[in-house]
Formats: C-alpha cells, structure tokens, sequence
C-alpha cells in the first residue's frame, strides 16, 4: 500500500542504480532531446548571423521552405535513388541475415560454428569509411577482383569499377549487405535457439526432413521476429548510408541520394533552413510509414511494436 501511494518510496533504497542511469540520462536528453527544438529552423529563413531566435519566419505560414522541396529538381531525383535503394536493400538484405541463421543453425561441429559465426560478424565492427578503402582497393584497376577475373581471361582489359554507372549499384548492396549480415544474424540465430526442441524430434519421428521442418516450425517460429524487424526497418525507406554512398560517389557516377543533398545544400551551401525541412518531412514520412507498417502488422497478423 505505501508503494501504491509513493511511486518513488524505492528511489532512496537503489539510489545508486539511479546514479548510474543519470549519465546516460543527460546524454540522451542533452544530444536527442534538446535539438529537436532545431527543427524550427526548417519553418524559419535562418541567417547565421542572425541566429536562431531572431530569424524570421518563412513565408506561406512557415511552410515555404517545405513548398519549395517540391520544386527542387535534384531532390525528387536523389529520392528516386533513396526509394529505390532502400527497397532493394529490404528485398535483399532481410532474407540475406535469416538464410545465414538457418545455414549456420544446421552446423553441428561445435568451433567451425563459432568461427563461421566470427567471421561472419566481424566486418559490422569495421566503420564506414574503412569499407569505403577496401572497396576502392578491392575494386580498383588493379586490385584483387580484377586480378582473379584476368587469372581466367588474361587477354581481357581491366576495369575501374568504380568508374562505371552500372556497376555502382551493386556494389553498394553488395558492401552493405557483407558488413550486416552477420550481426543482423544473431537476431534470428537467438530466435531459432529459443524454438522447443521437441517440435523437431517430434517432426523427425514423423518422417518430416529438414526442409518440412524449416517450413513448418523454423519458419513459423521466426515469423514475429521477422515481422518486427521489417516493420522497423521500413522507416528507414527514405534514408540511405550517407557514408558509403559519399565515400564512393566520384566524377564518374551520377549518384544523389536525400542525405548527400541535405549535405550538400544544407551544410557545403549553407542553405540550413532547406536542409532542417527536408529532414523534418523525411522524418515524418518514416514515422508515417512505420505507423502505417504497423498497424497492417497488428490487423493482419497480430503483431505490433507499439
């Protein structure tokens, strides 16, 4: 009863459990909270000089920033690119992590499982900009690729991958998808562990093989984790990896995406108002779209994240 009536009678009996979450509290309020009162600026004709208070508001009620994306030639561009590349990272990248999990679940030698595992994983411990040089090398007029290639057609010319539109594509999936797919594995091989093993002695003595029992207990058992990290991946559909795309972005690719003309007009432009606009509305189309994700989700399947 004295809980019921002092929600904070515990406070002083793990007051140093709260001593430790407090730096981690004013970190989070003071990086993530307190900006947010920046998104004005996407309602404001910011001047520098100016500052933030003392700028005017924009035109159209404030919305003149948000009206004039619309007209923007190189965004409605760079957001054909972001769709598209989202949409194929999310048909490529989800099954890519599940099928990894379900190969390595069926591994029985004990260490070859943990080192595939490892080695698996690793390259998500990499940054960016160091999978940025391993492709320019790999991929390079000399490097390793065409070194293999030549081995079996030695009277073929070499090629700057990098240098080609066709190729930048893939290579950008291919880069994104062997630096997560290992750790996005955990997930599913965590999810996988926690299956009732009986359900698949009970299928063996049914006669049913590995393929039945990946269809009718793997699958099954998978679904809610799947459908829970779709849902928050999609809101991701408007953002792409500023980094990989920048870094690997030269004179012979025509490659925008939102984030490098946020860079560009927002920061190397100076244009911040446009720049803060252009990121509050992708950031309430991805709210939006996760809304929506998820309400299908709860409708269809039963399984919501809110």
């Amino acid at each position: 009863m004295a809980n019921k009536k002092n929600p904070f009678a515990g406070t002083r009996k793990f007051w140093m459990v709260y001593l430790l979450i407090l730096p981690a509290f004013a970190f989070t309020f003071v990086f993530y909270y307190i900006p947010i009162m920046g998104l004005a600026t996407a309602f404001k004709d910011y001047n520098i000089m100016k500052g933030f208070w003392a700028s005017p508001w924009a035109g159209s009620f404030g919305f003149a920033n948000i009206v004039k994306l619309v007209n923007n030639k190189a965004l409605i561009a760079s957001v054909a690119n972001t769709v598209y590349l989202s949409v194929l990272n999310l048909l490529i990248g989800t099954p890519a992590p599940i099928i990894l999990a379900l190969l390595v679940n069926e591994l029985r030698v004990g260490k070859f499982k943990k080192t595939v595992q490892t080695v698996s994983y690793m390259p998500f411990f990499l940054s960016w900009i160091t999978v940025v040089g391993l492709v320019v090398v790999f991929f390079g007029t000399y490097g390793p690729v065409n070194d293999v290639i030549n081995i079996f057609n030695p009277d073929r010319t070499r090629v700057l991958y990098l240098s080609e539109q066709k190729y930048f594509l893939p290579i950008l999936l291919g880069s994104n998808i062997w630096k997560t797919i290992g750790y996005n594995s955990i997930i599913y091989i965590s999810a996988i562990s926690s299956i009732d093993p009986q359900l698949y002695e009970a299928a063996t003595v049914d006669g049913a093989g590995k393929w039945k029992q990946m269809l009718h207990i793997t699958f099954p058992g998978l679904s809610m984790t799947i459908i829970v990290l779709f849902v928050l991946n999609i809101g991701g559909l408007l953002a792409s990896n500023f980094e990989l795309v920048y870094g690997l972005v030269n004179p012979y690719i025509n490659f925008e995406v939102i984030d490098t003309v946020i860079y560009k007009q927002g920061l190397l432009g100076r244009n911040y108002s446009m720049g803060t606009a252009l990121g509050f509305t992708r950031g309430v189309i991805a709210l939006a779209l996760v809304l929506g994700v998820n309400y299908i989700s709860r409708k269809i399947y039963k399984i919501s994240i809110l």
